[in-house]
């Protein structure tokens, strides 16, 4: 539904923009989300992006619109627009935004616009300091934080004075006189309660926080996992510094989950879909490397066996049977194993429980399969011989494809590799040549090639 609508919305804009029809133009740009915008924008010259820009109205939703590009149109955008127009515009962002826009940016781009900056520059700054993929990176470093001795009323009052432009103000955290975080309490709680009543009496104290350098995916199951709408976040010293809003947690999910599926695939790490042909090559190219070396090795694993492929001409046709069932059942097995780490439901402790249960399916899976294809070999060749030669292959091909499935992903997650990298071509090739070499030697011993 949402893709035939950015479809149907680009169609539209272009036509106008053949057309010329300017004063029709401004209305649908200026009616339509600028999340729904950006979408159009990669299909667009840009010039014609540059006349788009220059219709929308609201400074804030050209804000949400640079947040919102994917990195290459963005990045081409802003090296083709003045810095002055470029700055007004991040001025009026989010402070976490911006950071995310400037670490996009070449280092000389980046601090050309800072310098500009007369305002939040030093915020941005700071968050630029922590790693992209932190806490401390992708926090908002503006909450709202009051002292312990504030009442109900007070707070109140400063939340409609102080605190009116705070992004997203869900919690009121609450410190002690040296800034060390030490609760929290809603906003519902506030105007229940009678006004003259300190924070610290009814204020929550099992806050839930985390620490600048944590990993913001392991910061996002925290969110998911209690059901909170952000949550705090605090240096070594437990002064609080900032907040992860639930926004940044639905980013960073469907982030990682985009660049674990494409690991997975061995298409890189980076979405490429708006990327050139060439940049695309380049992501790609490694990564399916270590398929050209897997097939120049079951190469030379079925050379070895070349007078027998003479001999009995009819192995080669269930070497592709062979190969698919393990290469799948093995696929499947990496993919449960990723997904599980990756959403906290698997533990690398559990490696060998998780390896003995995919082992187990794979063999029963391997049994049944096995029979069927060996029944199918029986009935075309007429020979027993290669009926239980193909039969054993494929229940050896589908219990080591399990086991090789399930137990890679599981170490690269013990010695701190991402895991998602062991569903691509590492797990598939390896397996592909397990299973000819278990076939061939299987076929050597029963037709006494």
């Amino acid at each position: 539904m949402l893709s035939d609508r950015s479809k149907i919305l680009t169609e539209s804009i272009k036509r106008l923009l053949r057309r010329n029809a300017l004063s029709h133009l401004r209305k649908i740009v200026n009616k339509t989300h600028a999340a729904d915008l950006s979408a159009v924008f990669p299909s667009l010259s840009f010039s014609n992006q540059y006349k788009l820009f220059g219709m929308i109205e609201d400074i804030d939703q050209k804000g949400v619109l640079f947040s919102e590009l994917d990195e290459d149109t963005l990045l081409n955008f802003i090296e083709r627009t003045e810095i002055d127009e470029t700055v007004e515009i991040i001025e009026n962002m989010a402070a976490d935004d911006v950071a995310d826009l400037i670490g996009k940016l070449p280092e000389e781009k980046a601090n050309a616009i800072l310098e500009k900056m007369e305002k939040g520059s030093e915020e941005v700054e700071g968050l630029l300091h922590y790693g992209d993929d932190t806490a401390g990176g992708i926090m908002v470093p503006d909450f709202i934080a009051l002292k312990e001795n504030t009442t109900a009323r007070e707070a109140i009052e400063s939340l409609q004075k102080e605190y009116a432009d705070v992004e997203m103000p869900f919690y009121l955290y609450v410190v002690d006189k040296y800034g060390k975080l030490t609760g929290v309490c809603s906003l519902r709680q506030l105007v229940v309660i009678p006004p003259a009543t300190p924070l610290k009496s009814f204020m929550s104290t099992d806050v839930f926080s985390v620490q600048t350098d944590m990993d913001q995916e392991e910061v996002a199951k925290l969110v998911a996992r209690y059901d909170i709408l952000a949550v705090p976040v605090v240096n070594p010293m437990n002064e609080l510094v900032g907040i992860v809003t639930v926004d940044d947690v639905i980013d960073i999910f469907r982030k990682e989950a985009t660049e674990d599926f494409l690991k997975m695939a061995g298409a890189g790490q980076e979405f490429v879909e708006t990327k050139s042909i060439l940049k695309s090559m380049r992501i790609r190219l490694p990564w399916l490397f270590a398929s050209c070396l897997g097939g120049i090795f079951a190469f030379f694993v079925i050379g070895q066996f070349e007078e027998g492929l003479k001999k009995f001409a009819y192995l080669a046709a269930f070497i592709p049977v062979i190969m698919g069932m393990g290469g799948n059942i093995g696929t499947q097995s990496s993919t449960i194993v990723v997904r599980g780490l990756a959403t906290g439901l698997l533990n690398i402790r559990d490696i060998w429980s998780v390896v003995i249960k995919e082992f187990a399916i794979g063999f029963s899976l391997g049994i049944f399969y096995g029979t069927l294809i060996a029944l199918v070999a029986q009935v075309q060749y007429n020979t027993i011989q290669l009926g239980l030669s193909v039969g054993l292959a494929v229940v050896c091909s589908m219990s080591v494809a399990a086991l090789v499935g399930s137990l890679v992903p599981m170490i690269f997650a013990r010695i701190n590799i991402d895991p998602a990298v062991a569903t691509g071509p590492f797990v598939t090739t390896s397996i592909d040549i397990i299973s000819v070499f278990f076939y061939f030697k299987i076929a050597t011993f029963l037709l006494k090639i």
